[in-house]
């Protein structure tokens, strides 16, 4: 039987609903906040108050809710048990919680840092007992590590922007691993949409399943033709950063949606919003937040001319086959 991992245990992938296949309802520090404060989400009340509105936007579309994939990583300021209080409180939200690891640059200073100390092997190990044991409640942020009864169900990597750091090497390295024991699906970060083609290439070459892939935050590179090259490849692509005007118009998401579904790529393109920062999600005073794929892309689609049944396949039925794991539970 196929599953989901969530916080609530596993699920039917169906049940899923509408799923964001790549934001953050939760982040309480880590090296991302010291670069940047405005990525602090350490609020539960603001969160169950953006999720909330996701859920009403979902129901447009699955009358059951929807799923928020939580990708804040290892060591990255990820608080599982305030994830928790956040959809115990949310009639209608299951949320995915993310293991692995983020780029070298926001855990600033990396030489220092375990993931150089460890073994692939060992890192290997500590990501699948997050996915199989249960989420340390200290984020592995110290010796001392306390299993929660949440469980991992995505394996996070990243690459800096047109390289990727022998930090980030050894990461995705260990990231494969635990993909290959567990069945559990990892989704990336690109930096601008840069080396997308080349991480799905060394997953597969670590023996990763190219299904069981999805390069992140890639329409950042509007290059349909790029585009089809790595979904040549077998993996799908995630499709997110839904209204960054200060990088391009939102037509070149629409435009890639639909190029890349009349290619015949339209059963692996994934969306998400990546609505990481206060100045992104409504309950802090942004304009636009975590609703805005049901909320704003599914019916701008519609009017745009999309099938409808694209539409659904697009902000349910793909999600929904991705983030189901490879092996049984």
């Amino acid at each position: 039987m196929t599953f989901a991992r969530t916080l609530r245990g596993d699920v039917a992938p169906q049940t899923l609903g509408v799923v964001d296949a790549h934001d953050h309802l939760i982040r309480v520090g880590g090296g991302e906040v010291y670069l940047d404060p405005e990525h602090q989400l350490d609020s539960v009340e603001k969160a169950v108050e953006e999720a909330r509105r996701f859920v009403s936007a979902a129901r447009n579309w699955a009358p059951s809710g929807g799923t928020v994939v939580d990708m804040c990583p290892i060591n990255c300021g990820r608080d599982v048990e305030k994830l928790a209080e956040v959809e115990s409180q949310v009639d209608g939200l299951q949320v995915i919680v993310a293991t692995g690891f983020h780029q070298a640059k926001v855990y600033l200073e990396t030489q220092s840092h375990w993931v150089n100390r460890y073994s692939v092997d060992k890192i290997a190990e500590l990501v699948i007992a997050d996915i199989t044991e249960g989420i340390d409640v200290h984020d592995y942020s110290g010796p001392v590590v306390e299993r929660s009864p949440y469980r991992a169900g995505v394996i996070k990597v990243g690459t800096a922007y047109g390289r990727i750091t022998g930090f980030e090497r050894k990461c995705i390295e260990a990231a494969a691993v635990a993909a290959i024991e567990t069945g559990c699906p990892i989704s990336t970060h690109t930096s601008a949409g840069t080396c997308g083609l080349e991480q799905a290439e060394l997953l597969i070459s670590l023996g990763v399943p190219s299904d069981q892939i999805a390069i992140g935050h890639i329409q950042r590179n509007a290059d349909v033709w790029y585009l089809t090259q790595i979904l040549k490849t077998g993996v799908y692509l995630e499709l997110d950063g839904t209204a960054r005007l200060k990088y391009q118009p939102e037509s070149n998401r629409i435009k890639e949606l639909r190029e890349l579904g009349e290619a015949g790529f339209g059963d692996r393109l994934l969306l998400g919003t990546d609505s990481g920062k206060r100045s992104y999600q409504k309950a802090y005073g942004a304009t636009t937040g975590v609703d805005y794929n049901p909320a704003v892309d599914g019916p701008r689609m519609l009017a745009e001319g999309f099938d409808g049944g694209y539409v659904e396949q697009l902000l349910m039925g793909n999600a929904q086959t991705f983030f189901a794991f490879r092996k049984e539970s």
